[in-house]
């Protein structure tokens, strides 16, 4: 039994720092995408348009599915920003590890 569970944890080491790089991909999107509109951290958007990332991240309900999805349709109001499935993934990530 322990060495299956030690085959497990092993197994499960790599995805803590591909997590940790993910979440790091989100905030460099943000900053570079999402920044002139939205509070992304500390910095005040030069256009007040929209939300802060945190008041996105503390709504009640909202998923990272859910997220994805909206970040992927087009918006009129938003850039029209070239994020894949991926980037979306993580952007979302980032933005909902503000709530927590």
């Amino acid at each position: 039994m322990r060495p299956l569970l030690a085959i497990s944890l092993l197994l499960l080491l790599p995805l803590t720092p591909a997590a940790a790089d993910d979440l790091d991909h989100g905030r460099r999107l943000a900053e570079r995408w999402c920044a002139e509109c939205h509070v992304v951290g500390a910095e005040t958007p030069r256009f007040r348009r929209a939300r802060p990332f945190m008041a996105i991240a503390a709504k009640e309900g909202l998923t990272r599915e859910m997220l994805v999805k909206f970040l992927l349709l087009p918006h009129a109001t938003m850039a029209n920003s070239p994020l894949s499935a991926a980037d979306a993934n993580d952007l979302a990530g980032y933005i909902l590890s503000l709530g927590r």
